[in-house]
């Protein structure tokens, strides 16, 4: 009797130690052969400023690199918690490569624990394998960019927020702490603690440590995580910047004359004034640009924003480089059941609504980000893992209906392999 519960276990654990191993070699097989010489990251110059950054840390010259556009130092153009993970990795490419490979594969885990929430083991492992194999994820987990760290910071972050006792403040914690790695999702936090307040509340045993408004303790926690690097930012630059100096940049690439709701800052070599102002005049002045457009063409602003929510949701890769019929197929394959069981789940009660709520939060929050900057289907990715939890749901559930139609029991019924069980055993269960 007591040998029957490590063998159930074990017998439970086997599938999702081969979800995991299956998505540590995918991630691992797609990022460490990419080349990774300084040439090859060009293609996306983020990449090479989070290096910058990351090895002057290395060599202990501190939270900066040369901005090539104006020839000119910068010290908050990014904020410092992807970069910190790269010094981490010694600056080294293919070693950042092997780590975010453990890491969304970790992901993947806080896939299974997030479904375990509400959802059977079953659609729980089928969360998990839906992160595993999501081509998106295994995408950006070779590339030097924020997408994969951050991902997994608001993954664990949700699952700890979901979770009784006190593990909801180390989640609140982690999730704080993402806004130095993604400084646009700053009010994140405080959305995600005051949903998880709704979903976790259960009237037959109330949660007392929600005595202090979970709202203002995330804020609290969020502006105590900040406050270091914004004195920081005041000592070097003079300002109290709390997330980046890239703020203006954004800001008027998602809304100027030219905007097409895609990234296109080809503006700045029409703006010869701005080599003569320094990071933090730049952004300031980028941003009230960007608000003029706005005021002047609330039309047109409206517009991009449609355009940028399409274009974050694309179901299909919008970079030239993947834009083979290969990856446009594979894309296509995923993201179209993705979808449908997503919606699925959402229309269906197998997840209680405030959890659905708690679920879509993040898929909300980054499309409104999305559509006040740019459209890009990269700034939907962190949003992937909560909908695979809705996902399964709604596979859940369309199994189930389709298990209970009368056609479908016919089918199991004359099968005759099912109908007549084998001599061996009708032994077997008589004896």
């Amino acid at each position: 009797m007591h040998s029957a519960g490590p063998a159930n276990q074990r017998r439970l654990n086997l599938p999702l130690l081969a979800i995991l191993a299956l998505a540590l070699i995918a991630r691992l097989g797609w990022g460490l052969p990419r080349p990774a010489d300084d040439a090859s990251l060009e293609a996306l110059p983020d990449q090479r400023e989070y290096l910058a950054i990351a090895r002057n840390l290395v060599a202990r010259e501190g939270l900066h690199f040369v901005d090539q556009r104006f020839n000119d130092v910068v010290y908050a153009f990014r904020t410092p918690g992807y970069p910190v993970f790269l010094a981490m990795c010694r600056g080294n490419v293919r070693i950042a490569r092997g780590a975010q490979a453990a890491v969304d594969t970790l992901t993947v885990l806080a896939a299974y624990l997030l479904a375990r929430r509400w959802l059977p083991v079953g659609p729980s492992l089928f969360a998990a394998f839906l992160c595993g194999i999501n081509p998106f994820l295994i995408y950006f987990s070779g590339l030097i960019l924020t997408e994969t760290l951050f991902t997994a910071m608001l993954a664990w972050g949700m699952v700890l927020l979901t979770r009784h006792g006190r593990w909801w403040i180390v989640g609140g914690l982690i999730l704080a702490l993402a806004a130095l790695v993604r400084p646009g999702t700053i009010a994140l936090p405080v959305v995600l603690g005051i949903t998880a307040a709704l979903a976790n509340r259960n009237p037959a045993k109330p949660y007392h440590h929600w005595s202090l408004p979970v709202g203002t303790t995330m804020l609290l926690l969020t502006v105590l995580v900040l406050a270091p690097w914004a004195f920081r930012n005041s000592r070097v630059i003079g300002q109290w910047i709390w997330t980046s100096t890239n703020h203006g940049f954004t800001a008027y690439d998602g809304f100027n004359p030219d905007a097409t709701g895609a990234s296109d800052q080809s503006f700045v070599t029409q703006m010869p004034q701005l080599r003569q102002m320094n990071e933090a005049d730049r952004s300031e002045y980028l941003t009230e640009r960007a608000r003029t457009f706005v005021r002047e063409n609330p039309a047109q602003a409206v517009e991009l924003g449609i355009r940028k929510v399409v274009r974050t949701w694309s179901p299909r890769p919008l970079s030239k480089e993947f834009g083979r019929p290969l990856y446009v197929a594979v894309a296509y394959v995923f993201t179209g059941p993705i979808y449908l069981m997503t919606l699925l789940g959402l229309s269906y009660r197998t997840l209680p609504r405030p959890a659905k709520l708690f679920l879509l939060v993040p898929a909300i929050y980054l499309t409104l980000s999305a559509a006040l900057s740019v459209g890009s289907l990269r700034y939907r990715v962190p949003a992937e893992v909560p909908i695979s939890v809705i996902a399964a749901a709604g596979g859940q559930e369309m199994l189930r209906r389709l298990m209970e139609r009368p056609s479908f029991r016919r089918v199991v019924v004359e099968n005759p392999l099912d109908a007549a069980p084998a001599e061996s055993d009708r032994g077997a269960d008589e004896a």
